[in-house]
């Protein structure tokens, strides 16, 4: 009997669709799709990848409204988050289809008396692992650029979202690409190692947890296959000299609340001035006692459920542990009305080093704030970590924000800003947060090879 998978409504329990997984002569065959595919599409003009690109977009906005009840169904999201998401992420597509030829056009040069131009030839089919928090933006991000220039694609998706899975290959057919371009496979993490070994994949794309990162960026190593690989984050936000602690709550708070923390790039370490420390401890915590808890398809819900009943248990953990650690309570429903994917915004003060919410991201709505009695202290606790996603700064100063900025050991500096993703802008991280970039002329040419082409 095939093994399943099955698609559950984390808010109702409610069951969808089961799915059964791939045989391995069925990966085969479908990787062998994909390859044959790639013959075809990396001769195709860009002109025709761009009008496809574009028929994909409009494909997203048809049936928008439908598209998002089916993400907020599946994991959770808020139905206005969902929505906004997938015209984000019809832009981002029109985006890269409307800027992929000036990006990955050969181009002439001459240096020191050498003729020559560099192209940027596809590599082959991609293979991509992919997580639960952003079905459709996260994995679009990354294959839309990757087929644009001129790869074949097959990716598996998280286990707990295949109808999210299901539909964006849909997409792709109903946008008339050719079969093969886009491939989602239904298939257990066991079977990475059996894909990339094939010689039919040239390059691995990950967006996971660290350990996810060991094995994956370790096989695409075994074999020789380039990587992308985005993985966890602890992000800080810093609040430095500012004239309105009331204002700075109200703009902050979104930086950790929003889709319920369940963000990589979503601000983890609030690190705090002292001489507004208490004050802005006080403010947060009315603004969070005023958040609306309820079903996600209400539009008056601030917070949602989170994915799953698992996930509730392991921030209760990290959250008892921080506290046994003498980190402070501010404010703690826990679960709520015994509906055991539930878990209240979270608020731990007086967080120190030794604190497990101080070195550990906490991937979900646990607010954890941290007293600097300097701008330099700030900036020493910020870079006091092994990630290296993106980081927040929030001061009156905005020159003074860019001077900080560059001091920090991040991928990503936002100042006075929500962190979040553009596509015309590199996605990246250092440290043990990943490496290479997604988005902007990077995502295009992530890969590719630039070949050199002498006379």
């Amino acid at each position: 009997m095939k093994k399943t998978i099955q698609s559950t409504n984390p808010y109702t329990g409610e069951k969808y669709r089961r799915f059964e997984l791939l045989t391995r002569e069925e990966l085969d065959e479908k990787i062998e799709v994909a390859h044959s595919a790639f013959l075809q599409w990396k001769n195709t003009s860009f002109d025709e990848r761009k009008e496809l690109f574009h028929k994909l977009a409009d494909v997203i906005e048809e049936d928008l409204e439908e598209y998002a009840q089916l993400q907020t169904q599946e994991m959770w999201m808020l139905y206005s988050s969902s929505k906004n998401w997938l015209k984000g992420t019809a832009h981002l597509i029109r985006w890269f289809a409307d800027n992929a030829e000036k990006v990955l056009w050969e181009k002439e040069y001459e240096i020191e008396g050498t003729h020559g131009v560099y192209t940027y030839d596809s590599l082959g089919v991609i293979y991509g692992v992919w997580p639960w928090n952003f079905p459709y933006n996260q994995v679009l991000r990354a294959a839309v650029p990757n087929i644009l220039a001129g790869n074949t694609t097959v990716y598996k998706h998280a286990s707990n979202v295949p109808l999210c899975a299901e539909q964006i290959e849909k997409f792709f057919r109903k946008a008339g690409f050719p079969e093969g371009i886009y491939t989602n496979l239904f298939i257990s993490s066991s079977d990475s190692e059996h894909i990339i070994s094939n010689t039919y994949i040239r390059g691995v794309n990950l967006t996971g947890w660290e350990w996810a990162w060991t094995a994956l960026g370790s096989l695409a190593g075994k074999y020789l296959k380039p990587s992308v690989l985005e993985l966890w984050g602890n992000d800080p936000l810093l609040i430095l000299d500012h004239s309105d602690t009331q204002k700075m709550v109200a703009e902050t708070q979104a930086c950790r609340f929003n889709d319920v923390g369940q963000r990589c790039n979503s601000s983890k370490r609030f690190i705090v001035l002292d001489t507004y420390y208490d004050e802005f401890v006080e403010w947060m915590k009315r603004f969070v006692e005023a958040l609306t808890v309820w079903n996600p398809m209400d539009i008056t819900t601030n917070v949602q459920p989170l994915v799953d009943a698992d996930a509730v248990k392991t921030v209760d953990f990290q959250v008892q542990n921080s506290i046994n650690s003498w980190a402070k309570l501010v404010i703690w429903w826990k679960t709520l009305w015994d509906h055991n994917t539930f878990y209240a915004p979270t608020i731990l003060a007086d967080v120190k080093k030794w604190m497990e919410c101080y070195d550990t991201e906490i991937f979900w709505p646990v607010m954890s704030i941290i007293k600097s009695s300097s701008v330099e202290e700030s900036i020493k606790i910020a870079n006091d970590s092994e990630y290296g996603l993106s980081a927040v700064v929030f001061w009156d100063d905005v020159n003074q924000c860019r001077d900080v900025a560059k001091q920090l050991e991040w991928g990503m500096i936002f100042i006075n800003q929500v962190a979040g993703s553009k596509a015309h802008l590199p996605f990246g991280w250092v440290k043990k947060s990943g490496y290479w970039k997604e988005n902007g002329e990077e995502g295009l040419k992530s890969f590719t090879n630039k070949k050199v082409i002498l006379y």
